[in-house]
């Protein structure tokens, strides 16, 4: 039987030293390297993200912040929402994806229903955004979250002060069965001391793997 040679073209690199070769491949990985796009690279190095909305901690590489801004939400409680958003988002690394769904009766997001980086340029969007948002008009839960649930985030973000018109217990039904992994923690806005109460809100959060924090609005400070 004839004895299959290496093809001519290769035994310059069969011959070579050990050396060369380790030197050749670590060549050929440097170039695939830069050719994947930052893009790319920033979505699979931000996999260990950490961040809060009023000490509910939040962990993953996809946030989304859903943040009511009926007009109950009008003075102090809205202008404490936008300020701990705007912290939230300054503790996420650069390779973290977010966006921002502000809602009354309809859902308004930060430009495209595409998650941003958390860099200068993503951070810069997000601050014009929020500081934009006014009070006004009622309430509708369920667009917003079904809205955020489609992008699959780790992590969601509700705040609202909201709790009529509540969602039924199919809606959250649908949600929790529907929900194949994101987290999805609550902060209520509510003034008065918590009652413990345990509505629609709390129940959110429990099915959906998420944490429930009760926030009285009257120990909200407004500033200038």
């Amino acid at each position: 039987m004839t004895a299959i040679r290496p093809a001519p073209s290769l035994n310059w690199l069969i011959e070579a030293r050990p050396g060369y070769i380790v030197i050749l491949l670590s060549a050929m990985v440097a170039l695939c390297v830069l050719s994947v796009p930052e893009s790319q690279l920033l979505a699979d190095e931000g996999r260990n993200g950490e961040t809060q909305v009023f000490g509910v901690v939040g962990r993953g590489s996809r946030f989304v912040y859903v943040f009511d801004r009926s007009l109950s939400m009008k003075g102090a409680p809205l202008a404490a929402a936008k300020r701990e958003l705007l912290t939230s988002l300054k503790q996420l690394e650069r390779a973290n994806q977010f966006q921002i769904i502000f809602y009354n009766e309809k859902p308004r997001l930060l430009q495209s229903p595409q998650l941003l980086f958390a860099d200068e340029n993503g951070l810069s969007q997000a601050e014009s955004f929020v500081n934009s948002m006014t009070a006004a008009g009622g309430t509708d839960h369920w667009q917003a979250l079904q809205l955020a649930l489609r992008m699959r985030p780790d992590v969601i973000f509700l705040l609202t002060d909201a709790d009529e018109p509540p969602l039924s217990p199919k809606q959250l039904d649908e949600i929790r069965r529907n929900n194949a992994a994101t987290s999805v923690n609550v902060i209520e806005f509510k003034s008065g001391p918590d009652a413990g109460k345990r509505g629609f809100l709390r129940q959110l959060a429990e099915q959906n793997r998420g944490q429930y924090r009760y926030i009285d609005t009257e120990t909200l400070v407004p500033r200038p």
